[in-house]
Order: C-alpha cells, then structure tokens, then sequence
C-alpha cells in the first residue's frame, strides 16, 4: 500500500511468493520437475551403444537437420554469444564435457534471478541438458552443435513452483543479455498456467503481445536477438497449445519430433490465438541424447531439447554470415524446413535442412539458390530476387522446346516456390529458366 502511494506508480501487482530461506519447497504439479517425470525420461536406462563417430550418441539428432554438415566444416558458433534462460545448470562446471568453455573462457558471465546471485551450479540440472545440445564437447560421446560461442548462463525459473515472477525473471534475463551484447537467447521455458489460477493465461492472450514473457521476447528480437523458444510440452494436456513467448511472432518457436521425423503427441500445437502458424520449425525433442549432472547420458523427451539443436544451428549459421540479422536467421531456417509448403499446426514447416539454409544465408543479389524435386515430385525452386518483380519460369526440353511456363511474384529477397509438373513427361534432362524483368537465370534439373 505503500508504493501504491507514491506518485510515479501507476499499479502494483501481485506476482508470486518471495523467497524465504530455509521455507520447505512444496513441489508444484506444473513444476519443471513434474514436466520432466511426466514426459519419462530415461535416467536408469542409459544408452551403451558405441558409435564410431566423433559426434557420437548426437549424430542423428544433429544430421537430421544437417546441422552436422555444418559442425563438420568448422562452424561451430565461433564469435556468437549465446544466453540460455534456465532453472539451472547444475555440475556443468565440473563435467569435463563443458571443461572447454572454462578453459577458453567461454563462458562469460552467469546469474541467478531467483535467488539473486551468481551461483547457477548448484541448482536444478534441466538447464544442464539443454547445454548438452548447444555447447557439449565429449567425442564418440555427446557433442553439442556451437561448442565454440561463448555463454551466459541466466537462472529464470524456480523448477518447484510456477508463478507470474518467473516471467519477469525472463524479462530482466533479456535485458541483461541485451546489455551483454548477446545474439541468441535460447528458452527451454513456457508459461501457460501458474499455481494461483488467478495468474494463469487464457488462449486467448496467447496473441503474440499480451503475456509479460511475450512482449519481453518480442522487445528483444526489435533489439537483434534472436529468440529461440521451445513450443510446450502441453499436447496431451488439455491446454494442447503452445505457451509463452513461443506465440511471438518474431519468436522461432520449436516443437518436437521423433528420429523418423514423426510428431510426437506431448508436443504442443498451434495456431497462436490469432490464427498464425506455430510452432515454426522442430527437432529431435524424443529420445534426445542428453548429459546428466552425474556425466552419464540418457535420453530425454521433451521440446526443451529440440529448442537448443535449432539454436545452436542458428549459432553455426551465424559464424558463417556474422552480419546476418536475427530475422535473416529465422528467415533462412524456416524456408529450407522440409514441411515449408504445407505448414500445420503440429509441425509448423517442419525439420530444417542447415546445408540449404547456408547456402541461402549467403547470396544477395538474384539468383537461382537451389532446384530440387521433393517428396511430391514436384520442383522445389529457391530464388534470391533483387527486387519486388513479376517473373516467368520456364521448363525446356533438351531441343530447346518449352514444356512448362508459369507466372509468378516474387518479393525482395528470399523466395521458396513449388511447381507443379505435368507427371507423365518422360524422364531426362530439362532447363529451368527464371525470366526476370532485367535477365534471364537458368539451370539444370533432372526430372525423376
């Protein structure tokens, strides 16, 4: 009542319980803690298999994305500085899996907002795991995507209880990741209900520009950071949906997939309340293999970890074009995605394909990116256009003959189109011819 008083206070609001040291924790049903015993992950039944390769257990998490065609040619985040908002991370600095980024001094500061200290440590290990994706460094083991960015580690989340604070802890993490000249934040955090009903969210705020967390997210991305947000772990809950901030539109929000590239029923679904499509893209988020704070690996389930293979595929691609924007990123990610013409609200667009989003992170003026046939056997055509433009695409035969020709508008910049062909055209070599108003692109395509 007595800052409600004061002249320059427009409001007070309850937000949650303070915390008083020694209070006994009473673990909350929406507690990180339950999360993670709901979605069974697997301590006790550790994977034995050896693999010959340097990336080891993470292989298949990584190549099914093609984020290991990246960390194979040396990009590996070097020069990117990644924040990580999590409850915790618990003995990371004593396995000798993060032991590099001590002794390069990669890990640049730390912070708790919890209990406002530096110790991040000693807390809950969900954060932990979430590193094994990004920055791990154990070879034949688990090897983490951007081993080589540098760090900020930011306690947000109490793992026992889930109130309103915790999305201002949010808030103010991204502010000092901004202030820390941070390029990624990735959050294997979302807020729908809290223990006390009264702060819990309805759908319908889930509109990209109502939840604290949201707009926190969506300030940050205006500032040039990119906002990595894991989707939800709500889909066999009756709230299904994504949670905040993962409904921003500036946000890429990930869901979760099997190794075959299935949706997994945990992991939440779009649309956002007003109708966008969400999440933007997924990733290993079943089975994934993770690190535990006593160094053994298990395999964990949840959008928490697909969250951290997408950031640190955005980290890879930004150690490649360093003066790319976070939109640039985001952009580039979401259009080499597998599932980018038909999105839904399970999968969005579906896997990446980070061999291709590099290849288009780097072109500026028009050109033909890539030519393909997809799963539909129709040609995938990727074009840089250096203006707003009408065009014409053409398909000539070996004799020179147009077979196939079809008008399109493109926008500045990047451009993913589908073209129906005619399917009962013999099989062979054909010429694409991409007719711009000021020239004429071409090149070869093979029809299967």
């Amino acid at each position: 009542q007595t800052i409600r008083k004061l002249p320059f206070v427009k409001d007070v609001s309850y937000v949650g319980k303070s915390n008083l040291i020694g209070e006994e924790e009473v673990v909350s049903d929406r507690s990180i803690e339950n999360q993670l015993r709901q979605l069974a992950q697997t301590f006790e039944k550790e994977d034995t298999s050896k693999s010959d390769n340097r990336l080891g257990k993470s292989y298949d998490q990584m190549h099914q994305i093609s984020s290991d065609f990246l960390y194979q040619r040396g990009w590996q985040g070097k020069g990117v500085r990644v924040a990580v908002l999590d409850a915790g991370f618990n003995n990371l600095d004593k396995l000798p899996a993060f032991k590099h980024l001590f002794d390069e001094q990669r890990i640049i500061s730390t912070w708790d907002f919890v209990e406002a200290e530096e110790e991040v440590f000693e807390d809950d290990e969900h954060g932990l795991a979430v590193m094994s994706c990004l920055a791990a460094q154990s070879p034949e083991n688990i090897v983490g995507g951007a081993p080589k960015s540098e760090y900020i580690l930011l306690r947000t989340e109490n793992p026992s209880s889930e109130y309103l604070v915790e999305e201002y802890f949010w808030l103010f993490a991204a502010e000092y990741a901004d202030s820390a000249g941070v390029d990624i934040i990735n959050s294997s955090l979302g807020y729908s209900k809290h223990d006390e009903k009264s702060m819990g969210h309805k759908f319908s705020e889930l509109d990209g520009k109502t939840t604290v967390v949201t707009k926190a997210a969506e300030i940050a991305s205006s500032k040039g950071i990119l906002i990595v947000a894991s989707a939800g772990n709500e889909g066999n809950d009756p709230w299904r949906k994504i949670t905040a901030p993962s409904d921003g539109e500036l946000v890429l929000s990930v869901g979760a997939v099997d190794k075959k590239g299935n949706q997994v029923s945990f992991s939440s679904v779009g649309p956002t309340a007003d109708k966008r499509i969400k999440p933007d893209v997924v990733a290993r988020g079943k089975n994934t293999n993770l690190l535990a704070a006593n160094g053994r690996t298990f395999e964990g389930n949840g959008t928490s970890y697909a969250c951290p293979i997408i950031s640190a595929s955005a980290a890879q691609l930004l150690q490649l074009a360093p003066k790319s924007s976070a939109q640039k990123l985001k952009e580039v990610i979401v259009l080499s995605a597998n599932n980018y013409h038909a999105p839904n609200k399970q999968i969005g667009c579906g896997l990446p394909n980070l061999e291709l989003a590099s290849q288009m992170i780097l072109v500026n003026k028009d050109s033909i990116i890539k030519v393909f046939f997809n799963d539909e056997k129709n040609l995938d055509i990727i074009v840089f256009s250096g203006a707003k433009q009408k065009v014409k695409i053409s398909i000539e035969d070996s004799l020179g003959e147009i077979v196939e020709r079809q008008n399109y508008s493109f926008s500045k910049g990047l451009n993913r189109i589908e073209m129906r062909l005619n399917k009962k055209r013999a099989s062979g070599l054909y010429q694409l011819r991409v007719e711009l108003p000021s020239k004429t692109l071409k090149a070869e395509c093979i029809k299967p």
